[in-house]
């Protein structure tokens, strides 16, 4: 959305060409650098984001070029596209999609001002939870989750008539954004903790924590959007997406073995481990099994993820599961576990 919107109103503010215009996404989010290639996301040949840096890439980059952060001047971001409210900043949390939608719906529906902005009924470390909100008298039922995993178990309780909401918040991300597959590798289990915590208190410093009170957002409207919902805000906005097998289905077949005895072996394909070169890898693996004769005594399967981003590429052969996997390490477990179950590989 930044990016369509900043080519959209910058050129003629900063008196470039739209060609000459070029936006640089920091993310927390492998999955953006597949997106933004994406057609949806382009305007002709110009895309809306020319290029995705991950959080952990920025920081290795600062760190490269010495940048040294405590010698640096503050300075406050560049208007008109710089300017934020606290509503934005929880948005990396897991829940902080929902309050900051509370936050604009509270004073829509009841038409009064929010005396206390904070929300925390939506407030949580637990990866499924479940909350009810006082609009106007009408109660109205929330589930945030996160983790590809967690979200699948919600769907089933939805499906089969066990839960129902009215409206569903949904991370990939194990806790939201600060979990995300490009931030720098969490060592610690509180680190997570304190990344959202981090949030939080840097929204209590802010004057402003709703995205309606934005005069930015504000002017965005009157001169561009006209109205939530209008034509020109779904053409800048909005986006659809079309379901994928890989996403439908929990994995995709690769080579299915005929030994009664064979050996099960699941490469992720999910955007953090494609970034990685889980595919190159499934090719190199493919390629030594057709080469070593073992087409009957093995399972190949693509996994769309395995909750275990930050390891990646992952790989399960069996029961051992194989982080930062590469194709050595892939051959010489494969080898392992075929000795074990009695199969001779070449």
């Amino acid at each position: 959305m930044f990016g369509s919107v900043a080519k959209e109103i910058l050129p003629e503010q900063l008196g470039v060409k739209r060609e000459d215009l070029v936006v640089v996404s920091i993310m927390p989010c492998t999955a953006k650098k597949v997106e933004a290639n994406r057609p949806e996301f382009a305007n002709g040949k110009e895309k809306d984001v020319d290029y995705v840096l991950t959080t952990q890439e920025l920081a290795a980059m600062i760190k490269q070029a010495g940048i040294k952060f405590e010698n640096l001047t503050p300075e406050s971001l560049d208007l008109p596209m710089g300017f934020k409210t606290g509503a934005g900043v929880i948005f990396g949390n897991s829940g902080g999609v929902s309050e900051a939608v509370l936050r604009y719906a509270y004073e829509k529906v009841n038409g009064v001002k929010l005396s206390s902005v904070e929300f925390s009924e939506v407030r949580s470390d637990d990866s499924i939870r479940e909350a009810e909100i006082s609009l106007n008298g009408t109660k109205v039922k929330m589930a945030i989750v996160s983790g590809l995993k967690n979200t699948k178990t919600l769907l089933n309780k939805i499906k089969s008539g066990e839960s129902q909401f009215d409206i569903i918040e949904v991370m990939a991300c194990p806790g939201g954004c600060i979990g995300g597959a490009g931030q720098p590798y969490i060592m610690e289990e509180n680190t997570k903790k304190e990344r959202t915590k981090g949030l939080y208190d840097s929204d209590k410093t802010l004057q402003l924590h709703k995205s309606q009170d934005n005069p930015y957002i504000q002017e965005l409207y009157k001169n561009l959007l006209i109205e939530p919902n209008s034509h020109k805000a779904h053409k800048l906005l909005h986006t659809t997406y079309k379901n994928r097998k890989r996403i439908l289905e929990t994995e995709l077949s690769v080579i299915d073995g005929s030994d009664s005895q064979k050996l099960e072996i699941k490469v992720c394909v999910g955007t953090n481990c494609y970034v990685k070169k889980s595919q190159k890898l499934i090719g190199q693996l493919i390629g030594y099994v057709e080469q070593k004769g073992l087409s009957n005594a093995v399972d190949v399967s693509a996994t769309f993820c395995m909750e275990k981003c930050g390891e990646g590429p992952n790989v399960m052969i069996g029961d051992e599961h194989i982080g930062q996997c590469t194709f050595d390490k892939v051959v010489d477990v494969l080898n392992k576990k075929l000795k074990q179950v009695a199969v001779p590989a070449e």
